[in-house]
């Protein structure tokens, strides 16, 4: 999900604890500190760092073993793919996980060249597109000559888009999976990549026992950084911070900042990539159970509010009172979150489901493209 996501998401769990909302909103509670703490955004804070560590941190340590770097002002299709051949038939060959890293082609401050990936299991295919503004708006007629627009290469071993590597998590994670959506699709394929603006994306190839080799997109997402362990670690200098400060109701302080740090990890738990949640304990990355993508705006949409109407919800039946919560109330508690929390969305879900069907039905009869998985910019899923 989207950074926005995780901080409003970290916020609301923070409003459920009523002594985190007085010292926050009010001071005419008789609370050392009212209307003098930021406590609150600090649940925000700690919601976001999971990704930064990532993004602003973690990605830049990282070493492939490949890395592709078009020409600008003539991308070769058959040299990218070909690259992405060399990598799979050495992770094949060794035996070891190999990363290759795709860079974003920049033609000026704001124009790139965008290029898609499209993987089938033992061969994949390079399609180099228009020039598109850091916005991804298409520049129309600059599209490369068709003889020079795309290519495919080989190798000799086969894609696969699960490993067949699971530990006792991983292997929890995929059951209730299956007791929520059912069986996992047979034959999945791997989604194409769009590399366009901003940011490269990486692989990771490892073969496995069955002689096929694993697909890890972003190898380094989700790995230590995305581990409750780490945010009950990153709690610690909190509670020993505010202790010292001789900060009142101190130790809220630390349980708060890992709540909005759980909560991140939980709601991605939600996704594709899940992470490595017991990190490091357990370092492999544990599957997501599939829910949601973090490119549909339906979900950050859907999140978000909901999170500011339980955010108004909490500080209103912990504070003042005036919508919930007391005798001379507005409304009873039940009937404000059925007007404000559950109607809305259930409007909105109906309304979106009924657009996308009749674009479908307007475009019935021509292939349905399949979404990037992350691209540019790198969708949190």
């Amino acid at each position: 999900m989207k950074g926005m996501t995780h901080f409003v998401s970290g916020v609301a769990a923070a409003t459920f604890i009523p002594q985190v909302v007085r010292i926050s909103t009010s001071a005419r509670f008789a609370v050392e500190g009212a209307a003098g703490s930021f406590i609150i955004v600090l649940a925000g804070i700690f919601g976001m760092l999971p990704d930064t560590l990532d993004f602003k941190f973690n990605q830049f340590f990282q070493k492939p073993l490949f890395k592709v770097d078009p020409e600008p002002s003539s991308p070769d299709p058959a040299e990218i793919a070909a690259q992405f051949a060399r990598a799979v038939n050495e992770a094949g060959r060794t035996g070891k996980e190999v990363r290759i890293q795709f860079f974003p082609i920049q033609l000026s401050g704001n124009e790139w060249r965008q290029y898609c990936i499209f993987f089938d299991k033992k061969s994949v295919s390079v399609q180099v597109n228009e020039i598109v503004s850091t916005s991804q708006i298409p520049v129309p007629g600059t599209a490369p000559p068709a003889d020079k627009r795309s290519a495919t290469a080989e190798f000799d071993y086969e894609l696969k888009p699960r490993s067949e590597k699971v530990d006792w998590l991983n292997s929890s994670v995929r059951l209730l999976r299956r007791l929520i959506k059912g069986p996992d699709k047979p034959g999945k394929k791997i989604p194409p990549t769009t590399v366009d603006i901003l940011s490269s994306t990486m692989f990771g190839l490892e073969k496995e026992p069955d002689g096929r080799v694993y697909f890890n997109w972003l190898p380094w997402h989700r790995t230590w950084t995305h581990s409750y362990l780490l945010g009950l670690i990153l709690s610690v200098p909190v509670f020993l911070g505010a202790y010292l400060l001789g900060v009142e109701n101190w130790s809220l302080y630390g349980g708060v900042a890992f709540l909005g740090f759980a909560v991140h990890l939980t709601e991605d738990m939600t996704g594709h990539i899940g992470g490595s949640i017991l990190w490091p304990l357990m370092r492999q990355r544990t599957e997501g159970l599939e829910l949601f993508k973090a490119s549909d705006p339906r979900t950050n949409f859907s999140v978000i509010y909901a999170a500011f109407i339980l955010i108004i919800f909490n500080i209103d039946r912990f504070s003042t009172q005036l919508i919930t919560g007391a005798p001379e109330s507005a409304i009873s508690w039940q009937l404000f979150l059925l007007l404000f929390l559950a109607l809305p969305l259930l409007i909105y879900f109906s309304v979106m489901k009924k657009i996308i069907a009749a674009v479908r039905k307007e475009s019935e009869g021509e292939p349905e493209p399949e979404e990037p998985d992350g691209t540019g910019d790198p969708l949190i899923d």
